[in-house]
């Protein structure tokens, strides 16, 4: 249980910093919107999937060349050395954390899926408008505002006043289906599940608000790219901010005003972007995704010892607990494992697979300062530094 709050805290922390690493290139950097777009969503990645491919200088690599001393990684221990033992049952807290945690995550995909449901429905009653490509347009109720339905086959909803306005609506299809070929579903699928896993996240909405703003900008600039004159456009999102659609939807009145106030500004586009902003965009997206590699990788010593170990010894080899504290310290531990090896040279025979295992396991008796070590809590060669 501790470690899910742990992993939650870990993904939260550096969501946080590329957070701020996006939204210095998203303002310094003069990108188009679509690209922008796309920088929040490494972003939104980040904060909802806690793994990625061991990348050497990610995010994840530096953190965990900094803090990888605290958390041993996992122990080839024999399975009656993995299991629960006395004095080490997971607090209370951290359990209520998870159960809290999890109650509010189940209630946002609920939401989703419940408000996904309600879209498809309408959908299917929806009558043929006509299809452009291989793309429905359908004709939804009056109060629904022009938005994609579908994931893997999008359909696209307008309103019936839209159909009486063919410049209306012609503006309002451009915005419809610059969403479809960005593939904006399937972006919407991991933003639900990105509100769920950091609903409790004030930078995750952050991010999500960020997202969508440059997700709107992107297909406003797709539709006026087409010919559709900036006024016009500016009255066709006031009028359809009126209506109710979900999102991805042109009627959403998110930051509506600064929306209008960006398409009826003439000016000079951002420049495409050149082979600077890809180099910093593709540096931006390894040092986000990228996971962090393991110690042997960064040249350190692997030390396995923890507590959880010392008090799975203790429970077999109580013999060993010289102070009588009930636990085997890290000096301890080296004491059994020398006995063992010593017992293996004597006996010439070979020992039972738990201290077979015990022999393989490096607990850092190598290190100088064996008094760095008198309790499990600080048993790690890094200390020493």
């Amino acid at each position: 249980m501790r470690s899910v709050i742990l992993t939650l805290g870990m993904m939260a922390a550096q969501g946080t910093v590329l957070a701020a690493i996006a939204l210095v290139l998203s303002r310094l950097g003069r990108l188009r919107p679509a690209w922008q777009a796309l920088v929040w969503l490494v972003v939104l990645i980040k904060l909802s999937i806690p793994w990625g491919p061991a990348l050497p200088w990610s995010l994840s690599d530096i953190i965990a060349m900094l803090t990888e001393h605290g958390a041993p990684p996992p122990s080839p221990l024999p399975p009656a050395l993995q299991g629960p033992v006395p004095g080490m049952q997971p607090s209370g807290v951290w359990t209520l954390l998870v159960i809290v945690w999890a109650v509010g995550a189940a209630f946002v995909i609920v939401r989703a899926v419940v408000a996904q449901a309600i879209a498809v429905g309408v959908a299917r009653r929806a009558t043929l408008l006509e299809t452009i490509g291989r793309t429905q347009v359908l004709i939804g109720p009056p109060s629904s505002g022009p938005h994609v339905v579908g994931v893997f086959r999008p359909r696209i909803i307008v309103p019936p006043s839209l159909v009486a306005d063919p410049a209306m609506l012609r503006a309002a299809l451009f915005h419809e289906l610059a969403h479809v070929q960005r593939r904006d579903s399937l972006a919407r699928v991991l933003e639900v599940w990105a509100s769920a896993v950091m609903w409790w996240n004030p930078v995750a909405r952050f991010v999500l608000r960020r997202l969508d703003a440059a997700r709107e900008a992107a297909c406003d600039a797709y539709a006026l790219d087409h010919g559709i004159e900036r006024p016009a456009y500016a009255r066709l999102l006031l009028q359809m901010a009126t209506l109710r659609a979900p999102q991805p939807a042109l009627a959403v009145p998110h930051s509506l005003d600064r929306r209008v106030a960006a398409v009826l500004a003439h000016q000079k586009r951002p420049r495409r972007i050149g082979i600077a902003h890809a180099i910093v965009l593709l540096a931006f997206a390894v040092v986000a995704l990228g996971g962090a590699r393991s110690a042997a990788a960064h040249g350190r010593p692997a030390c396995m010892y923890s507590p959880q170990m010392a008090q799975a010894l203790y429970v077999s080899h109580p013999e060993f607990d010289l102070d009588g504290d009930g636990t085997l310290s890290r000096d301890e531990a080296c004491g059994l494992q020398a006995e063992l090896r010593h017992q293996k040279e004597v006996l010439a025979s070979p020992l039972d697979p738990e201290a077979e295992t015990l022999l393989s396991e490096p607990l850092c008796c190598n290190c100088d300062e064996g008094g760095a070590y008198s309790t499990p809590a600080t048993a790690s060669c890094q200390n020493q530094e």
